[in-house]
């Protein structure tokens, strides 16, 4: 490659490929795109065969075609090729950071083929040597190590990279311009460094001591070292994924590995930590051992997704990472509990295909499935299991059914017949859960159905899943109880629980099974008033699964007001965060536009009934006090703050914002991002031009995307088109553009005008949305929720079709439909309850 970004936008490479053919053959195709490629020769022997190029666009392929037959056996092709650096930070794409041009790859799933010319599948391994020419002055990093540097007169330098195992295309790596390294780090002969923009060295400790952290204990987990020769943690400026596991070179979003420690939330550092751990997962689940195409793209994801909590929790057990994991578990079950859902094993036959599965179905359905099966498997079976596998399939590809089979022959459970079930089918199961007393006994009888969100007209039956079953069951005045665990198989069963009578029974113990549980009316009475013998991640279950029944028409809205004012004492910051969630959409989005008249009700409600704890609370930290009692802080602050609307509050995080903005540590930092969205929902022009300049010039990434993301927030209609006309200019980097536009539909001053905005500016918004990041707009015009709204979202995105948003689409409108159908029946309950 020849490749210097600070002077051209052009590179130029040429390619070697070492061939095995099964038979003779007088043309090869292979992958390339938005690519010229000349001089194409193949080599057998001493015979140098020429062959003319054939563009298959369609198939983002070319065809080398021969005047004679090629025969089979070994023979090399070599191609030239060139391009133009992108701008939609996928392939070879282009990034500048002030007066400084840098070149970074982002090649998953099938962006290689803009790279070079390439056989650009999973399956296709093979082991790779690169060679970059660039200036002098830049650095060039890529999987392997440098094996050795040739420097020219013409002052350019040529580095020869050693190397690599085999490897799949897309997890080719190289980062070429003016970047710096921070101390090294070893794990046992690896070496570890992180890479970064120049003077941001300071920002480099967390990363680095959290990948070492993880990077030992995934060997102790796996049984086998890392399996390349260095590693480095590149920071790069302007990212689509948050992360991406290229082998030996793992890119990162500055946002989740550069941290300031002065200034990083306890939230920031934890998510940056789990992603941390997510890609050197990756380095065995996915990169050692790959898929072998992208229907089975969850073999990589949801194990990596698991293991990173696993990993992270085993590190650090006080920061309680399976809360994190339950808040994304969620979302997920929203996600599925619509018609228009998939399968985590899903058909893929184009690019589109495979990157609309990067998904939550993907990532955190499977993750919960994978946890499912370890918790029935046991612990240590499945760690039997896992190793086998990753040993058996060590530098190759493999399917679900292999790892059925290492998990089988590890535990002596017939694995695949439960596990298919989940990996193939759409959906999931609410299980009800009704107790009673039978001759003297306590019998518990489990149904199960599948959980919609809109309940059809005519019902489908369906068969059901096998549900590793653990429930809680409460016994005596007071403590946790015990579990009881059943695998259940059929439709409806019972279990019988013993004589003595029980105090409560939860249906989804440790939140361990990915499905609802419905608690009968006398249940649920039993569990409000029993709340503190379930666990946290018990309790955040029990408010999701109530909201979900609302949602769903199964419960009445006053079901979980009720359970909220149990809770108003809670002491867990993640129970009070899941039920902010429910708080806010009716606050927000129900009241506005169903039950006006509960406007004033509902938040003199909320403040009557947080208002209490916030004010115990304070606004300020007590010496050393805990990091749970300051993000319970930050709930709490939220619901009284963003929900309520409390003018005092409001008021107070104004002036508290205008201290930090001249004083940092004037605000614990774990406030800062309530404080300063509060200040910009009460701000004017003055304060956007200030959030404005510290997005440009703040300390760190995270405080720069704190300032970006509350610009979205201002009220006042001329600051909102402001903001909306940044997203279109170089101030927004073209990673932060789609969560920009995002948060201001959610913004209800906001989402009418950002609407239009994105209509009238299309194109040259859309030159600046990367393909998987374009279908997240789809889906936020769903908080737009009137039936106008939906008739537009539809026309437009038919009109102007994302290449992988089809089945966002259809998931959006599906939302809208929803909302048709509960605003009346969740509005009049709720105005029954407070405005009667």
């Amino acid at each position: 490659m020849e490749v210097d970004p600070q002077r051209s936008r052009v590179f130029r490479g040429e390619v070697a490929i070492a061939l095995r053919l099964a038979r003779p053959a007088r043309r090869v195709r292979l992958h390339a795109v938005d690519l010229r490629v000349t001089r194409a020769r193949l080599e057998v022997g001493a015979r140098v065969l020429r062959g003319r190029l054939h563009a298959l666009p369609d198939a983002e392929m070319i065809e080398v075609q021969l005047d004679e037959a090629l025969p089979r056996g070994e023979a090399t092709l070599r191609l030239a090729f060139a391009g133009r650096l992108r701008r939609d930070l996928c392939g070879l794409y282009g990034v500048s950071v002030g007066e400084q041009r840098y070149a970074f790859t982002q090649l998953e799933a099938t962006d290689a083929r803009r790279f070079f010319p390439c056989f650009d599948e999973p399956a296709m391994k093979a082991r790779f040597r690169i060679s970059v020419t660039t200036a002098a002055a830049n650095t060039a990093l890529s999987n392997a190590p440098i094996a050795r540097t040739e420097r020219h007169v013409d002052g350019r330098k040529t580095i020869d990279f050693a190397e690599t195992p085999p490897l799949s295309t897309y997890l080719v790596a190289l980062a070429v311009g003016r970047l710096e390294a921070s101390k090294r780090a070893r794990v046992g002969p690896t070496e570890i460094r992180v890479w970064h923009t120049p003077g941001k060295g300071k920002l480099t400790g967390f990363g680095l001591e959290a990948a070492r952290q993880c990077l030992g204990r995934l060997e102790s987990y796996f049984g086998i070292p890392y399996p390349y020769a260095k590693l480095d943690l590149v920071a790069v400026p302007d990212f689509e994924f948050g992360a991406m596991e290229n082998a030996g070179a793992v890119f990162f979003r500055e946002t989740l590995l550069l941290v300031d420690p002065a200034t990083v939330t306890l939230a920031e550092k934890k998510r940056a930590a789990e992603v941390i751990a997510h890609e050197l997962a990756h380095m065995w689940y996915g990169d050692l051992v790959t898929m072998a195409w992208w229907d089975d793209l969850w073999l990589n994801e949801a194990f990596a997704t698991w293991m990173a909590f696993q990993i992270v929790d085993d590190w650090k057990p006080d920061w309680k990472l399976w809360h994190d994991f339950q808040h994304a578990r969620a979302a997920a079950l929203e996600l599925d509990a619509l018609r228009n859902t998939h399968p985590i094993y899903c058909e893929v036959r184009t690019p589109a295909d495979a990157n609309e599965n990067f998904d939550l179905i993907t990532y955190e359905k499977g993750a919960s499935v994978v946890r499912m099966l370890e918790r029935y498997l046991g612990p240590a079976a499945f760690r039997r299991g896992v190793r086998a596998y990753i040993r058996r399939h060590r530098e190759a590809n493999a399917v679900a059914a292999d790892l059925w089979r290492s998990l089988s022959e590890a535990s002596g459970v017939a694995v695949e017949p439960v596990a298919r079930a989940w990996i193939e089918r759409e959906g999931y199961p609410i299980v009800e859960v009704r107790r009673a007393r039978v001759k003297g006994r306590t019998e518990l009888e489990l149904r199960q159905e599948r959980f919609t969100l809109q309940r059809p007209r005519r019902p489908r039956r369906t068969p059901p899943w096998p549900i590793p079953w653990v429930g809680r069951i409460g016994r005596g005045r007071r403590g946790g109880g015990r579990l009881e665990r059943q695998l259940l198989t059929r439709a409806r069963e019972r279990i019988d629980l013993g004589p003595a009578p029980t105090r409560f029974v939860y249906g989804n113990a440790d939140e361990g099974g990915f499905f609802r549980p419905l608690h009968a009316a006398d249940a649920m009475r039993a569990l409000t008033t029993s709340l503190a013998s379930l666990a946290p991640v018990e309790r955040m279950g029990l408010v999701d699964h109530q909201w979900a029944l609302v949602r769903a028409r199964r419960a009445q809205i006053g079901s979980l007001l009720d359970l909220a004012e149990a809770l108003t004492g809670e002491d867990d910051p993640d129970v009070l965060q899941t039920l902010l969630r429910p708080l806010r959409f009716i606050a927000h989005s129900l009241i506005p536009n169903a039950a006006p008249e509960c406007e004033e009700p509902f938040r003199d409600w909320l403040v009557a009934s947080f208002g209490p704890a916030f004010e115990g609370l304070g606004w300020d930290p007590a010496p050393r006090e805990p990091g749970a009692v300051r993000l319970r802080r930050a709930a709490l602050l939220s619901i009284v703050g963003a929900v309520a609307a409390s003018e005092p509050v409001l008021k107070a995080a104004a002036l508290r914002c205008d201290r930090y903005l001249g004083r940092r540590g004037s605000l614990d930092v774990n406030l800062a991002d309530g404080v300063v969205a509060l200040a910009a929902r009460v701000g004017g022009e003055r304060r956007h031009r200030r959030f404005a300049a510290e997005m440009a010039r703040g300390r760190s990434p995270q405080e720069q995307r704190r300032f970006l993301l509350a610009l979205a927030d201002f009220r006042e209609p001329r600051l909102v088109d402001r903001t909306l006309a940044m997203s279109l200019s170089r101030r927004v980097a073209t990673q932060d553009v789609v969560f920009l536009l995002a948060r201001l539909l959610a913004n209800p001053a906001a989402g009418e005008r950002t609407w239009a905005f994105v209509r009238t500016r299309w194109p040259a918004l859309r030159r600046r949305m990367p393909s998987l990041l374009a279908s997240r707009l789809i889906e936020a015009t769903a908080g737009l929720l009137e039936p106008a709204y939906r008739r537009e979202v539809a026309a437009f995105f038919r009109t102007h079709p994302l290449p992988s948003g089809e089945r966002t689409l259809r998931q959006t409108l599906e939302r809208f439909d929803w909302y048709r159908g509960f605003r009346r029946e969740a509005a009049a309950g709720l105005t029954a309850r407070l405005a009667p």
